[in-house]
């Protein structure tokens, strides 16, 4: 059956996007009007609809970015660099630097920040009250100094590589200013994005326009959705969805990486499966931790664990170091969420994000279904990380209490 990504003109209410895209994962475009309050959309954008880089330089080009130059590969991604947005703005205004992109610039959390000591750092946008059930921008906004809201800033022809968000993450991402072309892959034809051989260290292709059809001999089969997005419009990313995105003008987006309950499942899945793959890429590490503990122990050593605790630490951190998350990242997520949900006390910055009303969130027994879920999974795991990584059994326990009452 064909896939498609509708088109809707007016916001929906929340009930709406539950039941018609989270829970089906299915993409949509949503109109205008969902983000028609922004002040970025007057800010950042002349009347004629191009951008306002005289205002953009003055408010923000004190501001170091990430620059990704996308005519440079380096590995799966593009080369990247620091350096102040004014000079970017600069080269972009001589007619230089059209291949450089600004990339994950969290704008968003600098300016908040900021207006602890500045009243007058007004916010440019606000979280729509579709993507407000956001479970990592909620926890890291109050456990760390990262987050997963970003402004993307690029010129005309400027790309990111075929990727899947973050352990499967969802994003969703608006065009202030601008438009672009997006290529998304429904889960299902996955297994034809990968290089041949390749699949257990999942290398996928890196630009879907050129593809090498002797080292990905079955991208030809995978059907992506197409869609061009207009400025404006915003764009849900399902859960598990590879996609490409090129930006066919100059363009500003913004864009937010997040989960919930309804994807939780998803992403359990998915940290499973990082583990077992750094696993194997270290399996020389694993039977030399397991041959030096044989070669120095009793038979009866209390300490049986002792090779698999030091094991067990070295993949959690290669985890973390790979893709930002291990497991005390998630149950701790978890544990934040679910605080939140029940009207627990918890740590949490409501200046960097507001707490989520409980009609924006699924039902307190459908949370906990999918919370259940994964943790009775978890405690059977055969690494047995529950006893293994240290402090992680009291943030389980700590779960598990706060999971509705049969």
């Amino acid at each position: 059956m064909e896939q498609r990504c509708p088109r809707i003109f007016l916001a929906p209410s929340y009930e709406q996007f539950l039941k018609d895209y989270l829970l089906p994962n299915k993409p949509v475009i949503i109109g205008p009007s969902l983000i028609a309050s922004w002040p970025a959309c007057r800010l950042w954008a002349r009347e004629d609809g191009r951008i306002n880089w005289e205002y953009l330089k003055a408010e923000y080009g004190h501001l170091s970015v990430t620059v990704a130059d996308c005519s440079t590969r380096e590995f799966s991604d593009q080369h990247r660099e620091t350096m102040s947005f004014r000079e970017v703005v600069s080269l972009w205004e001589t007619g230089k630097g059209q291949t450089l992109y600004v990339k994950d610039w969290h704008l968003a959390r600098t300016f908040l920040e900021a207006s602890a000591e500045n009243a007058s750092y007004d916010a440019f946008y606000t979280t729509p009250d579709i993507f407000r059930d956001d479970w990592m921008n909620a926890y890291y906004s109050a456990h760390t100094e990262d987050d997963f809201r970003f402004v993307y800033v690029g010129a005309a022809g400027t790309f990111t590589p075929l990727h899947r968000d973050v352990y499967t993450s969802y994003s969703w991402s608006t065009n202030v200013c601008g438009r672009k072309r997006w290529w998304l892959f429904p889960p299902e034809q996955t297994p034809l994005l990968f290089r041949k051989g390749g699949e257990e260290h999942l290398e996928t292709a890196f630009d879907v326009r050129d593809v090498d059809s002797a080292q990905y001999p079955l991208f030809h089969q995978a059907s992506p959705i197409v869609i061009e997005q207009e400025a404006g419009e915003t764009i849900f990313v399902p859960s598990g969805w590879y996609h490409q995105v090129e930006n066919l003008t100059d363009c500003i987006s913004i864009n937010h990486n997040w989960c919930n309950s309804v994807n939780l499942p998803s992403l359990y899945g998915s940290m499973c499966a990082k583990v077992l793959e750094v696993e194997r890429a270290l399996e020389d590490v694993r039977e030399m931790l397991e041959g030096n503990y044989q070669a120095t122990s009793e038979p009866a050593d209390p300490a049986a664990d002792g090779w698999r605790v030091e094991w067990v630490a070295i993949v959690q951190d290669v985890v973390e170091k790979d893709a930002g998350w291990n497991w005390a990242t998630f149950w701790k997520m978890v544990r934040h969420a679910l605080c939140l949900a029940m009207d627990q006390p918890c740590t949490a910055e409501g200046r960097l994000w507001p707490q989520t009303p409980r009609e924006l969130m699924p039902s307190l027994e459908f949370i906990d279904s999918r919370v259940r879920t994964c943790l009775e999974d978890f405690v059977r795991r055969p690494q047995r990380e529950l006893d293994l990584v240290p402090g992680l059994e009291e943030v389980v326990a700590n779960v598990r209490r706060l999971l509705v009452r049969e």
